[in-house]
């Protein structure tokens, strides 16, 4: 709708005409109009010369209709998702270990909560399939892009909510500092701010299993308790999106942002809901069973089996030690280049000084000092990017052992206090 039709609706229901000196994207289309039109640049406002008690509602739609929104910022500052989608990616992660896997997040911002109420899996060729890899996923594939939106489209017609807010994906010993993840992440975030990544880590969440024969998990006899449950949330901070922007990973616009490997991602808080419905089935099924073994307590709480996640912990710390001293060499070469291109640099700027002070002496003109700029090339220096990343992967394995130290010294000292 033109603004000229928007006014004359606006004016027949206040009971007066008037006259309107304004800007159209397109006068042409209001030949034979009994307004008067007067072009004016797209960054003036529309001017009302005659009384009108809705300026503020033309206003607002002139704006909204002729001004680029800006760029939206993130406010939501907690997630909050549904117990059964948080089930479905725990099967889909666990059935399919130790591939890597991935789907999409539907859902909600509401009130600064991300509420995540539908999600489904990508098809598996979008993994990179070597849980020990880098590479991570690929969400921009063929069959993800064509399988993507047609699923939308089918949860359009049941009326699910078909809001992209992120996607999730399973990860071994938390190996989330990767380039894939950090660009399958700013893609996402360039099109809804609010959007998060949810890694579940398999081997984080089989840290704690029961032997006990009444059990029905996949295998028959083993499962997860809660305390192994590791579902996490993370977006890309302010610090990095800026950086990025830049498209420069230098020392100085990393400094200038003031950028760390502690700032590429930010975790966010992670709260799974029960509906009410859910809420009550299961109140009346422990009414119902009471002596369920799903009611009953575990002992596995008490077992101190740590040497295998622990290995694996501190083999992954060998791997990103090494990445980072390679990445490391390839800094220390630059700078070594850097050091040798100024010292010449310097070498050409005392022998210009010199020859200089000696034409200045016979009155001749002096050359110009500024000629170093075209005879030398100072080195490009590398990107940071990836020393972010390995630095980042390093610090999240060091935080994995220590936490899981500290619970398993708790377990050991109150096991040998026992038998003492």
């Amino acid at each position: 709708m033109c603004l000229g039709q928007y006014f004359r609706n606006m004016s027949s229901q206040i009971g007066f005409s008037c006259r309107i000196h304004c800007f159209f994207p397109n006068p042409s289309s209001l030949r034979g109009s009994h307004h008067s039109i007067k072009t004016l640049p797209p960054s003036c406002p529309p001017t009302l010369f005659s009384p009108n008690p809705h300026l503020h509602e033309f206003f607002t739609f002139w704006h909204n209709t002729h001004h680029t929104p800006s760029t939206p910022k993130m406010t939501t500052t907690r997630v909050c998702i549904d117990s059964s989608v948080a089930l479905k990616i725990v099967r889909h992660c666990q059935e399919s270990a130790p591939s890597i896997v991935a789907g999409q997040l539907l859902g909600l911002d509401v009130d600064g909560e991300l509420r995540i109420s539908h999600a489904f899996a990508f098809p598996q060729n979008a993994a990179g399939g070597n849980p020990n890899s880098d590479d991570g996923l690929s969400l921009r594939l063929k069959a993800v892009a064509k399988y993507q939106p047609e699923m939308i489209d089918h949860l359009k017609e049941v009326n699910v909510d078909s809001n992209s807010v992120g996607w999730y994906q399973s990860t071994v010993l938390g190996r989330i500092y990767n380039a894939s993840v950090i660009e399958n992440l700013a893609v996402f975030q360039e099109k809804n701010p609010d959007s998060v990544v949810l890694v579940y880590d398999v081997a984080g969440s089989e840290v704690v299993s029961d032997t006990d024969p009444s059990s029905t998990g996949p295998q028959g006899h083993t499962t997860t308790t809660p305390s192994g449950f590791n579902l996490r949330a993370f977006r890309l901070s302010e610090e990095y999106l800026n950086v990025r922007k830049s498209g420069k990973f230098d020392t100085a616009t990393l400094t200038e942002n003031n950028l760390t490997y502690h700032d590429v991602l930010v975790e966010l808080p992670v709260e799974i809901k029960n509906s009410n419905l859910a809420t009550l089935l299961l109140y009346q099924l422990g009414q119902q069973y009471p002596n369920s073994p799903f009611a009953e307590s575990s002992f596995s709480n008490l077992n101190v089996s740590v040497d295998p996640f622990l290995e694996k912990n501190i083999e992954a710390i060998f791997d990103s030690v090494d990445d980072f001293h390679y990445d490391q060499g390839n800094y220390n070469y630059y700078q070594r280049q850097m050091t040798r291109e100024q010292a010449k640099i310097t070498q050409w700027q005392q022998k210009r000084k010199a020859e200089n002070a000696a034409r200045e002496k016979d009155g001749r003109p002096a050359l110009p000092t500024d000629e170093w700029k075209r005879l030398f090339k100072l080195p490009t220096e590398p990107s940071r990017q990836d020393n972010l990343l390995i630095s980042a992967q390093l610090n999240e394995h060091c935080s994995v052992i220590e936490e899981f130290g500290a619970a398993v010294n708790s377990k050991l000292f109150a096991t040998q206090g026992g038998l003492l």
